[in-house]
């Protein structure tokens, strides 16, 4: 119920605070640049500081880089998949009228064994991107990576933390 209530006041400031992009500075295209300035951007490539790693590929990298995302999801999906299933049986198992231990136990240990594959996927995919970047776009990548591996991909925010 708490979980519930803190995700409806997260949904409805979030929601009032996008009232405070005034018409003038939307027709202006200030909007978003404004709220990017202020630690909210949206994707935009670019990390405090400086130039994303993104921003300075070329056609060919994008078009190489694409693939390589494109053939991590292919693996990466089923995994995933197999994760979500794995939770919701241990879920089921922990909830039971008369939960078995064991079961329990096995059930967890599946589930490492599966984030484990996935975290080897991710780390393979970072290393082929790697393979195509020349030296200045690594380093940006690789600041981006120690940032994210520091503070998390929102910055921070853990999931679960209240």
């Amino acid at each position: 119920m708490k979980y519930l209530i803190n995700a409806l006041l997260i949904t409805a400031l979030a929601l009032g605070g996008l009232g405070l992009m005034t018409p003038a500075m939307a027709a202006e295209g200030q909007g978003m640049r404004h709220m990017q300035g202020m630690g909210m951007g949206m994707g935009s490539g670019k990390h405090r500081g400086g130039e994303s790693w993104k921003s300075t590929l070329s056609d060919s990298q994008k078009k190489q880089i694409a693939k390589l995302k494109l053939d991590h999801k292919k693996q990466a999906y089923p995994v995933k998949a197999k994760i979500t299933q794995a939770k919701v049986e241990l879920a089921m198992l922990i909830t039971a009228d008369t939960p078995k231990q064991g079961e329990i136990n096995q059930k967890i240990d599946e589930l490492v064994k599966l984030k484990a594959e996935k975290m080897r996927l991710k780390a393979a995919h970072k290393i082929e991107v790697r393979k195509v970047l020349n030296k200045d776009q690594r380093v940006l990548f690789d600041i981006k990576m120690m940032k994210k591996a520091l503070h998390g991909k929102k910055g921070g925010h853990r999931k679960g933390h209240h």
